[in-house]
């Protein structure tokens, strides 16, 4: 267990460690995510388009499993508060049975709202158990989150 707390201790020292290098509507966002994969989330800008998310919770549907996800999502701009993203990441999960990793795949939509530091996201993160040699194709999750800045 020590060593999945820190790899996912360096994730996230690596995360707040990058500067923001230009996106409009905001560079960081911390907050919480609720679906089968409840927890907190944080965001952060890396370039204009692009965007690493960490997500650490609990897996509720796969019997109570520690998770923590790794993503890369591209966003697609439709105006200045509105913008669609995809791509992928890692996830690595452990309870006191067993451990997973998972390959996962990320779409969605966001909102951020105008006058208030909030930005709104649904999202569907269908992943792929490597251990287990499954699919979970049910995930989707709904993220409101606080602009740091």
């Amino acid at each position: 267990m020590k060593p999945f707390l820190y790899s996912c201790f360096l994730f996230f020292c690596l995360a707040f460690a990058n500067p923001l290098q230009g996106q409009d509507a905001y560079g960081q966002a911390i907050g919480v995510r609720g679906g089968f994969l409840s927890g907190v989330s944080y965001k952060h800008f890396l370039e204009f388009a692009g965007a690493i998310e960490g997500i650490v919770g609990f897996n509720f549907e796969n019997g109570r499993v520690l998770t923590a996800t790794g993503l890369y999502e591209h966003h697609f701009f439709l105006n200045y508060q509105t913008n669609l993203f995809a791509g992928g990441g890692l996830s690595l999960g452990a309870n006191s049975d067993n451990f997973r990793m998972l390959v996962d795949a990320i779409a969605g939509i966001e909102y951020v709202m105008p006058r208030f530091p909030v930005s709104i996201s649904l999202d569907y993160k269908p992943a792929y158990n490597i251990f287990d040699s499954e699919f979970q194709l049910y995930e989707v999750g709904l993220t409101i989150r606080y602009i740091i800045r």
